[in-house]
């Protein structure tokens, strides 16, 4: 596993100035931070492989991380993208059903599987609060299916960006660490297509480009209408 591991301290020491402050990390959840430690994956490394043994749970502390398959013809498929304050490998499988890159240079919290699922047993509260947080990834997914099954490019993009942009804070500048060729590996379209939605955008005056990895949205009505197909 290509992994650039810190010293492992306890993650209590760290997660002050490395976790988002959400009910989700800070309060719910900060009974695991006792049985985690903290890691380093540097840009463009492999947390784990579709494969390996699912003997450790993750969750993000700063960075982003993107979930990988291969598929039968060759392609990359990107299920999702981990941003501060997500869990990645939280299954009851033997071994993780994706590969899990660093989209950027990304501090993690690791976690014993068997030292997390005892905690799960002592606390059934947390286990609420993990079945909660799991219904609503399944929800994300289900949106995800809608996203990729029934948009076309431009609206697949709109909605993309306002979902980063809540990911983000909720405001009007959204945070993109990762490339458009993941982008287009997300929504299923050529990086070409992603150039040309966002050159759209952006011609049309509802987004400005900041930076390579920032966009603002300047017609919140305009992206959204967009998104819905209006």
């Amino acid at each position: 596993m290509a992994l650039q591991p810190a010293s492992h301290q306890p993650a209590s020491r760290h997660l002050a100035n490395l976790l988002p402050l959400t009910p989700a990390s800070a309060g719910d959840f900060a009974a695991f931070d006792k049985v985690g430690s903290v890691i380093i994956v540097k840009r463009g490394e492999t947390l784990f492989y579709e494969g390996d043994a699912a003997d450790c749970y993750f969750k993000v502390a700063s960075g982003a991380v993107r979930s990988c398959k291969l598929l039968a013809d060759g392609r990359r498929h990107i299920g999702a993208f981990f941003l501060a304050g997500d869990f990645i490998g939280i299954n009851d499988e033997e071994s993780h059903l994706f590969t899990a890159e660093a989209v950027s240079d990304t501090t993690l919290i690791r976690y014993s599987r068997r030292s997390f699922d005892n905690l799960l047993s002592e606390q059934p509260a947390l286990g609420r609060c993990l079945l909660r947080m799991l219904c609503h990834g399944l929800t994300a997914a289900h949106e995800q299916m809608l996203l990729l099954g029934r948009k076309t490019a431009q609206e697949k993009l709109a909605s993309f960006l306002l979902i980063m942009a809540e990911r983000s804070g909720g405001g009007d500048a959204v945070v993109l660490p990762m490339t458009r060729a993941d982008i287009g590996d997300y929504l299923g379209l050529t990086i070409e297509t992603v150039s040309r939605a966002v050159s759209h955008l952006k011609s049309e005056g509802i987004i400005q480009l900041k930076s390579a990895n920032e966009v603002v949205i300047r017609n919140r009505a305009l992206l959204e209408a967009m998104a819905e197909g209006v």
